[in-house]
């Protein structure tokens, strides 16, 4: 517990220097706009003794559960929700979400390097590697947060694989946590390290330690299967990209990094992403040694080339972000190199020559060259460059103070890696308002472009976002990427992470019919607006629709409207049946036409539905129900549902399910058959996810007992 006890001191250490140096130091980006006001929505939920599978609120205004970033089947995630909601500034609930997942991240690869033979020196620096790398840092606890959390798991489970003596607890633990940790990259990375060590074990022809490393990893994945399958059902109703992604991809030439120490150039592609596969340079220096002595290679080198190749390769399915690979190749050739130097400490006779001189200059002229050939001015790095030769000059004049120089030099170089300001990232404005027009009684939506969200000037601020008075107030605000927002019919309502859009005219237009009463703000139950100047333009047909301009803060107009009664279940007699997307979507856009399902039981056409008396309703978060009366007639009727519908969603009229169609692309209607009684509809998101997770988590753990009780009572 020594060790666990001083990576937390040196995480708690480093978090309470970044706030200190910039406060909300953790808080950019998708960490600011969807990670933690998701968590905040979590943890409430499990307060106030809901289970929090869905949100109309948060990120994609639906699936908590099914949104995978979450981590809604991983207890430690759900724990760190509940224990910092109530924490008023988000700023600390960042840094606080970082200090606990950066100290297991930390404790893990430190334990991972004592397992792999490194002194404590060495693994105290590849734990400083792993968890505090350009990129790790930069993108994984700074922009990208839940990538950061997902990967602490990954030193854990690497060293349930390297042990003399398999751990089938740890083993099944760990990867559970890995699969339901919230990145899907992740998970491929760990089977990936998973497969290699056992194609080891089959090398080696140690049988019994394959078999036992096969199906425990099928335990672990019984066990977490609940959060793939929730990923795969809600992902068959998210508007997400599915072409490949040019964004932060990786080039071939990126590799050379870790071959040429102090080597710096300027992408086209991530700005200055030499940073990104910065490992703090050192350990660059044991990288190329290996490769001028090429003795012995080791294993893992294999994974580092596929990693690698992964990374540099086009994104392809829909796998967007391929330097994201960067997480988990930076760790591993960090402790490929940590490893040759670790060997060399006790050798006196090892110096740092003319090869690794000539690496050094070459890295400083090839980043020039390669910036002069694009065009970009070339920012010379003196300090790596100095750290780098007091480092070669000392490990070679001083080869008794070896150890503690490795530890300080990795220590030192990630350290100047480190600036306040990020490469890549935006902010959004932040601040208390004095007295603020906009109160909690209110759901709100924030209108704003893109380029009014960068605009420098003082008065364009957003009243209540992000600041701490909304949290205070718990002001509830429709935010980011939903797919009930983002279905083709409303396009305009594909947000920004904090619900901007650009106004074009299509996207004036579908706003100006989202305000009509019984429009989509009478669905979400949005009663105010918060109107930037480029949105101005909507203030007649608001006006028109029952909305009052209630005042201004800076630059921006507030309009509210008392809250218009909103059935949750309606009786519709008139629909348009069409069969693809793009139909629903033209005929939904018609302000006077009827209501529109996408249905492939029917021709498409105008049918009229049988009225049927819609009775008392009862809500709740993950459901809703209302007595219905009989329906006696020779027509069917059809009862629509105002709630945002997405895969998981199931009907039932007196315990009987029913097939859901989807309205206007974007709430759920049931059909109630001719002749049939009257009962209680019951619309509730019971994503069959769950009842598989629980089958094949209750199987897993049987497993795992098992294979761990065959394991023990084998053993001497």
């Amino acid at each position: 517990m020594k060790q666990a006890a001083f990576c937390l001191l040196i995480v708690l250490l480093l978090v309470a220097g970044a706030e200190l140096s910039s406060p909300g130091f953790f808080l950019m980006d998708d960490v600011q706009a969807h990670y933690i006001p998701g968590l905040d929505e979590i943890g409430h939920a499990w307060l106030q003794g809901e289970v929090p599978l869905i949100s109309r609120y948060t990120w994609c205004a639906g699936g908590l559960a099914g949104e995978y970033q979450y981590g809604s089947l991983n207890p430690f995630i759900q724990a760190a929700a509940v224990l910092t909601c109530e924490v008023p500034y988000q700023g600390a609930r960042a840094a606080l979400m970082v200090a606990f997942f950066g100290w297991i991240t930390l404790w893990g690869a430190l334990r991972l390097g004592r397992e792999l033979g490194l002194k404590p020196g060495a693994a105290l620096a590849l734990a400083a590697v792993f968890c505090l790398n350009r990129y790790a840092l930069d993108l994984g606890w700074r922009v990208w947060l839940p990538t950061g959390v997902a990967l602490s798991w990954l030193p854990w489970f690497w060293l349930s694989l390297v042990q003399n003596r398999l751990s089938i607890p740890l083993l099944v633990t760990s990867l559970s946590l890995v699969v339901t940790g919230g990145s899907p990259f992740l998970v491929v990375a760990a089977g990936l390290l998973g497969l290699f060590y056992f194609v080891l074990a089959l090398k080696r022809r140690q049988w019994r330690r394959a078999a036992m490393l096969a199906v425990a990893a099928l335990c672990a994945l019984a066990i977490s299967s609940g959060a793939l399958v929730l990923l795969k059902e809600y992902s068959q109703s998210a508007m997400r990209s599915q072409r490949p992604s040019w964004l932060y991809r990786l080039e071939p030439w990126h590799g050379l990094t870790y071959l040429l120490p102090g080597f710096s150039f300027w992408s086209e592609t991530t700005e200055n992403s030499s940073l990104y596969t910065c490992l703090g340079w050192i350990p660059c220096l044991g990288i190329l040694g290996v490769w001028l002595e090429r003795k012995s290679l080791s294993p893992l080198w294999w994974l580092a080339l596929l990693w690698l190749t992964l990374g540099i390769s086009p994104s392809v399915a829909g796998m967007r972000f391929s330097m994201r690979w960067l997480h988990y190749l930076n760790p591993l050739l960090g402790l490929l190199g940590l490893e040759y130097l670790n060997r060399q400490t006790d050798n006196p006779e090892h110096r740092f020559g003319k090869a690794t001189w000539a690496a050094i200059a070459l890295g400083q002229l090839l980043g020039f060259g390669l910036d002069s050939w694009r065009n970009h001015p070339h920012q010379w790095l003196p300090l790596p460059l100095l750290l780098l030769l007091v480092f070669c000059w000392t490990w070679n004049n001083r080869p008794q103070q070896r150890q503690p120089l490795l530890l300080g030099g990795v220590w030192v170089g990630l350290l100047l890696t480190t600036p306040i300001t990020p490469l890549s990232y935006h902010q959004y404005p932040q601040g208390k308002i004095v007295r603020p027009l906009v109160r909690p009684d209110r759901t709100w939506l924030s209108l704003y472009s893109w380029q009014e969200l960068l605009d420098s000037r003082p008065n364009l601020v957003v009243p209540a976002r992000y600041a701490d008075s909304a949290l205070v107030e718990r002001l509830p605000i429709v935010n980011g990427y939903s797919p009930l927002l983002a279905a083709p019919i409303i396009r305009a309502w594909t947000f920004s992470n904090v619900g901007s859009l650009e106004p074009t005219v299509r996207n004036v237009n579908n706003i100006a019919l989202g305000t009509e009463p019984g429009g989509l703000m009478d669905k979400l139950e949005i009663t105010g607006l918060m109107l930037s100047p480029q949105w101005q333009p909507l203030a007649p047909q608001l006006a028109r629709t029952g909305w009052r301009l209630l005042g201004h803060e800076g630059l921006v107009q507030i309009w509210v409207r008392d809250r218009p009664f909103r059935p949750t279940f309606e009786s519709l007699t008139q629909v348009q049946i069409c069969k693809l997307g793009e139909e629903t979507a033209a005929a939904s856009l018609q302000p006077d036409g009827p209501a529109v399902i996408r249905t492939d039981r029917q021709p498409p056409g105008l049918y009229r539905f049988a009225p049927l008396e819609c009775g008392t309703t009862e809500t709740w978060r993950n459901g809703a129900s209302c007595q219905l009366a009989a329906n006696p007639g020779n027509r069917p009727a059809l009862i629509a549902v105002h709630r945002p519908w997405f895969q998981g969603y199931r009907a039932f009229l007196g315990g009987k399910e029913m097939k859901l169609d989807t309205l206007n692309l974007q709430q759920m209607a049931v059909e109630i058959p001719p002749g049939s009684p009257g009962g209680r509809l019951e619309v509730v998101y019971r994503p069959h996810a769950l009842k598989i997770g629980l089958i094949a988590g209750i199987l897993g753990l049987l497993g795992a007992a098992i294979l761990s009780w065959i394991k023990d009572s084998s053993l001497p």
